[in-house]
């Protein structure tokens, strides 16, 4: 029977790992191969996985199929059930908690959405998010649970402007 790959990313590893895995593999199944590739959310036998942008954990023992993980799915590996996401802006700051799956992208259109700042469509477009007490702006499509720093499951962001670079005259 012809196996699956999943692209995976945990606690600790923002680069995309690929894991190939029999087509009726278990979630479980999919954290001992994280653990055999280092992965220390799933090496201290108290992991959670979750589809990419999910809030909710899966069950261990389903499929991958069953779990909704296809073949070139994204999956997160986490100690962490939840990241409390905190977001300032202007003097005030926001929380939420997401999965750890959950991509920047998500959560600055959580940001900059209704449900927070709700800022206007070409002001939300130019700004980003940045993590806070540093310069770091990750790529949207980076996992917030990647962001976080043991042994809390915390992350703060600052919504900054991007730097627009204009031509001399």
């Amino acid at each position: 029977m012809a196996g699956i790959q999943v692209f995976i990313q945990g606690e600790g590893v923002r680069e995309i790992r690929v894991l190939e895995l029999p087509a009726q593999a278990t979630v479980r199944d999919l954290v001992a191969a994280a653990a055999a590739q280092g992965f220390p959310a799933a090496a201290d036998g108290k992991p959670a996985v979750f589809v990419e942008d999910a809030d909710d954990a899966l069950p261990l023992g389903a499929t991958l199929a069953a779990a909704g993980i296809h073949d070139q799915g994204s999956v997160h590996v986490h100690r962490c059930k939840k990241v409390a996401v905190t977001v300032h802006f202007n003097g005030v700051e926001k929380s939420q908690a997401f999965g750890p799956g959950v991509t920047v992208h998500r959560v600055k259109q959580w940001a900059v959405g209704k449900k927070a700042f709700d800022l206007a469509p070409v002001d939300a477009a130019e700004h980003v998010l940045q993590v806070t007490g540093g310069t770091e702006r990750p790529d949207e499509d980076v996992h917030v649970g990647t962001l976080v720093q043991s042994p809390t499951c915390a992350l703060a962001f600052d919504l900054v402007a991007k730097v627009r670079v204009e031509g001399q005259p």
